[in-house]
């Protein structure tokens, strides 16, 4: 098996998309990305933007390698809706359109589910099913929360196991912080876990006793899964004290020889973590502006 994050915050934009490749099949998770439309009050910069297209277009073409498209919720840093129709001929599995879904994502589910259809794709709803393809077997979790409540609806965790790799996407579980989630994992007992981890960058608006249950989680899911890598990224890494709040989950994968990365690192790539350091970068430009003016 291997795995390729092919865009995340450690990269630059707001995307969990993952290409899973097996001997029986290849498996895109998640084909999007985006951009926050705020951070510190201040809009992306033209080096997002870029960013952005980039990431983009590598995702764009992956989908052509892939047999099997997995859309986790609807949220657009996980799918975008204009490439409808570049799923023509995929297996299609999505997060289920009507059930545990919070308002503004059914809309968003049923507009997309207008355009696979208007392009001849069609879905299968993801939650609870197992499939087997040769040695190589895939199982989506039941509806997880999007967080620490129903507010944002449900998403989908994606369980890949092959004779040789045991991999498990999360999707945003916000943590992981509920129980639901949290059982999965041990279930399924990954050798390699990529999750959001917490939206620590909300401090009081995400809970602060929620980042504190998260990070337990975690330290208690390395400890006792001994998986070989833990990969942080995501709603984490739009914090730029990630890694002081990792630090007991470091601590924990030192103590028995799990690796734990963000998505840049896992694929031997530098971390750019480009809304994280938007405000520093608009305040360089600001001096940089008034010591021309003035000069």
């Amino acid at each position: 098996m291997t795995i390729q994050i092919l865009a995340s915050e450690s990269l630059g934009v707001r995307s969990m998309a993952t290409l899973v490749r097996t001997n029986d099949v290849s498996i895109l998770i998640d084909p999007g990305a985006a951009l926050g439309p705020k951070r510190y009050g201040l809009p992306p910069d033209k080096l997002e933007w870029e960013r952005l297209r980039l990431l983009k277009a590598k995702i764009k073409e992956k989908i052509k390698e892939a047999d099997i498209i997995v859309i986790t919720h609807y949220h657009y840093d996980h799918y975008d809706p204009e490439w409808a129709e570049l799923f023509k001929g995929k297996r299609l599995f999505l997060k289920d359109p009507e059930k545990n879904i919070n308002r503004n994502q059914a809309k968003r589910a049923k507009e997309l589910i207008k355009r696979l259809l208007s392009a001849s794709c069609f879905y299968e709803v993801a939650e609870g099913k197992e499939l087997c393809f040769g040695t190589t077997k895939v199982i989506f979790s039941g509806p997880l929360n999007h967080g620490p409540d129903e507010r944002f609806g449900a998403v989908v965790a994606v369980h890949v196991k092959s004779p040789t790799l045991n991999f498990l996407h999360s999707s945003d579980v916000s943590g992981p912080v509920q129980e639901e989630a949290l059982s999965f994992f041990y279930k399924t007992s990954p050798e390699i876990l990529f999750i959001d981890g917490p939206a620590t960058y909300l401090g009081p608006r995400f809970g602060l006793e929620e980042c504190k249950i998260a990070r337990q989680n975690l330290v208690s899911l390395v400890r006792d899964l001994k998986p070989s890598c833990l990969i942080m990224d995501h709603h984490l890494l739009r914090d730029l004290s990630w890694k002081k709040w990792a630090e007991d989950i470091y601590e924990a994968g030192e103590s028995i020889g799990t690796k734990v990365l963000c998505g840049a690192e896992f694929i031997n790539k530098p971390l750019l973590l480009l809304e994280a350091e938007r405000k520093h970068r608009y305040k360089t430009l600001k001096h940089k502006i008034l010591e021309f003016e003035s000069s």
